[in-house]
């Protein structure tokens, strides 16, 4: 398998035959992040370090375990590497439903804020670069509907099927890309399907204005587009906050914080997790490698590096996130200690756990 960093360039290159971005190439000073993640919880609870013993279950729990963030672009025809049949698509929900995987959104995995059922993996949904095949309305017996075979289509079509499995998704939308691409390519619902995704539990990210590479910008032209991106937002949904942004090609600004916050002509952005091009599965949210602002992920399709084959891995392995059900606590392999972020255990009780072969041994 490619190592991260060839992956990254790898996808770069090929995504970039997509788009025709223009560009303002200029100086720029860079500047490095140190994240500092946010690990309050809604109730903080005193700091219990505990070792305990499992048995008539049929998981351990590893919190400090791998997730996917799910990285999808084009919904259609044909299969291709940049492009998910609707039919691929739908078995991917299946195998994830299948395979004990449970939906969360991108911030709750930003933030370790995971409320999932014990012995399930926390997954997120995102697409990027806001095409038809993401969602598209047609008419129906005179009525306008969502079209079953575009992404969002299948995905609530899933979730009212599945109902243990509340399917939801970060949509990193172009509002000033190419027609095919800028909003889900139907012009006249460009308000109405923006409002719909909201009012139903969706996220709208930040793609970029017109998926500039933030690489080749200067200081001034990343805060730009990043800004352009939110005020042209904002003329659909006024009061949306934009909190999170997937780099276009996955390339990072020369000056690493203005990914994060900035401000052009008034209009300010502030991103609190900022995602990479894939395919690389992310670690932990309590990983002390854990970077907020630089989240892995995995791109679907029928490649080698995609979420089947990591699936299988981190099965084989048991390097996956297994939940224990209780979001105020944080329980792992005890062989993994030194993963844990330092600082966590002031808000979280944590359960370093010995299985019942290892204690049979001592």
């Amino acid at each position: 398998m490619l190592s991260s960093g060839k992956q990254t360039i790898l996808a770069a290159l090929a995504i970039s035959s997509l788009f025709a971005a223009s560009c303002s190439p200029g100086k720029s000073s860079s500047a490095s992040i140190k994240d500092s993640v946010n690990t309050t919880t809604a109730d903080s609870v005193k700091a219990v370090t505990t070792v305990a013993r499992l048995k008539n279950i049929n998981y351990i729990p590893n919190e400090l375990g791998k997730v996917m963030v799910l990285e999808y672009h084009l919904i259609g025809y044909p299969e291709d590497r940049w492009r998910r049949t609707p039919e691929n698509f739908r078995k991917d929900l299946q195998m994830l439903y299948d395979n004990d995987f449970y939906p969360v959104s991108v911030l709750d995995i930003a933030y370790g804020n995971l409320n999932v059922p014990a012995g399930k993996t926390p997954f997120a949904i995102t697409l990027d670069d806001s095409s038809a095949g993401q969602f598209r309305y047609i008419e129906k017996n005179g009525q306008l509907v969502v079209d079953p075979n575009c992404a969002l289509g299948i995905m609530e079509d899933f979730k009212k099927k599945h109902s243990d499995f509340p399917i939801t998704a970060t949509f990193y939308v172009l509002p000033a890309i190419k027609p095919t691409l800028r909003l889900f390519a139907q012009p006249e619902y460009k308000k109405q399907k923006l409002e719909w995704l909201v009012q139903n539990g969706y996220e709208i990210g930040s793609h970029n204005w017109y998926h500039s590479m933030l690489s080749k910008l200067s200081d001034a032209g990343v805060q730009e587009h990043l800004s352009m991106f939110v005020k042209e937002i904002r003329e659909f949904l006024p009061d949306y906050e934009v909190k999170t942004m997937a780099l276009p090609l996955g390339m990072h600004a020369k000056n690493r914080a203005l990914e994060v916050s900035g401000e052009f002509e008034g209009t300010k952005y502030n991103h609190q997790a900022v995602l990479l091009v894939g395919s690389v599965s992310s670690v932990s949210p309590y990983s002390k490698d854990f970077n907020r602002l630089a989240i892995q992920r995995v791109q679907a399709g029928e490649h080698t590096e995609n979420p089947e084959t990591f699936m299988k891995s981190q099965i084989k392995h048991k390097t996956r996130f297994v939940s224990d059900g209780d979001p105020k606590t944080i329980s792992a392999p005890e062989k993994l200690k030194d993963q844990l972020r330092p600082g966590l255990e002031k808000k979280y009780n944590v359960k370093w756990i010995k299985e019942e072969a290892e204690l049979a041994r001592k």
